[in-house]
């Protein structure tokens, strides 16, 4: 069978850094059953929605320091992580592409919704706001003492946590089967300051009810890793619906062909001075290197950055070299 879905995203046209962004989202029926995965979510720039050789060991990377946490499967034989290794680690080696030298760089996710059903056996929508972010923790635990759930009515701190390409810092909760069909619209949206000190935070919030929030020190260091660090990457906007077997199961009896998932409006806010939205933030710019690696950012059927002609940046921890100061202008 062959389907078509839709998609619509802001990517290497209109990105934010920090600030509240917000979505009024009516979800595609039937409400409280399995199969649609709707989604409201922003990641860094650097990749490209549906071209993986752009995230390959870019996603969901957030990360700057230059130990365990930059290697393959984060060092570990255990078998719990798949990760590649950070592409563009903080310790590049010098001569090699890397569109910041001396900052590692990646492609975080930051998720405002995305939707299953079933919310207890109570046939209800179920909305799950994450983090996405890679290296993990130790089994995927953050420090919990640094989270906060206001609504336990509602909400609960997600018991999956990650898997072997990423840890999930996120929230579930409980939606009205008003929200759904084009009946009622619902507005969802989450707040974040960037960076690795206290200060820095994300939190979710539906209507007018927070449902958690975390700061930088729920993934602080932790086992042979360092700080993660709340995304410093100018980020771009993605929506879209699907369905997939590794998202929930998929109820083919009882969902309905088409399906429709309407969005009302699209808002952010920023603080006054401190506006912005560009794709090109001092520090943490993207657009030079897009261009420099036009066969990654324009077919997706390359899955791997190799697979687009590119070889995989050497850095001084794996590969004994001088690290990097300047950026390399070829396509290494």
């Amino acid at each position: 069978m062959e389907y078509r879905s839709g998609m619509m995203h802001s990517w290497n046209h209109l990105c934010f850094k920090g600030g509240i962004f917000e979505v009024s989202v009516s979800l595609p029926g039937p409400a409280g059953i399995h199969g649609w995965w709707p989604g409201v979510w922003t990641m860094g720039n650097l990749g490209r929605p549906g071209y993986l050789a752009t995230t390959d060991g870019m996603w969901p990377y957030t990360y700057n320091d230059c130990d365990a946490g930059i290697t393959p499967n984060q060092s570990m034989t255990d078998g719990v992580s798949y990760l590649p290794g950070q592409r563009l680690p903080s310790c590049s080696c010098e001569g090699e592409e890397h569109p910041t030298p001396g900052k590692g760089r990646g492609c975080p996710e930051i998720d405002i919704i995305e939707v299953s059903a079933d919310w207890g056996g109570m046939n209800a929508g179920v909305a799950t706001q994450s983090f996405q972010v890679a290296p993990f923790d130790i089994w995927w635990y953050p420090n919990y003492e640094f989270m906060q759930t206001p609504s336990y009515e509602f909400s609960m701190v997600n018991t999956y946590t990650g898997g072997p390409f990423q840890q999930a810092v996120s929230t579930t909760s409980m939606l009205s089967n008003d929200w759904y069909d084009g009946k009622q619209f619902q507005s969802y949206w989450f707040e974040y300051v960037p960076g690795d000190g206290e200060d820095a935070y994300i939190a979710w919030v539906i209507g007018d009810i927070e449902m958690m929030r975390f700061d930088a020190r729920a993934i602080g260091p932790n086992g042979n890793v360092g700080q993660r660090v709340i995304a410093e990457e100018p980020m771009s906007l993605i929506m879209n619906l699907g369905f997939s077997e590794n998202w929930v199961a998929v109820d083919w009896e009882n969902l309905y062909w088409p399906t429709d998932m309407y969005i009302d409006y699209v808002r952010w806010y920023q603080k006054e001075g401190e506006e912005m939205v560009t794709c090109d933030p001092p520090g943490y710019e993207t657009t030079e290197y897009i261009r420099n690696h036009p066969a990654a950012y324009s077919n997706a059927n390359y899955t791997h950055w190799e697979d687009a002609g590119y070889s995989w940046p050497k850095n001084t921890l794996m590969n004994g070299c001088s690290a990097g100061t300047e950026s390399g202008n070829g396509n290494s």
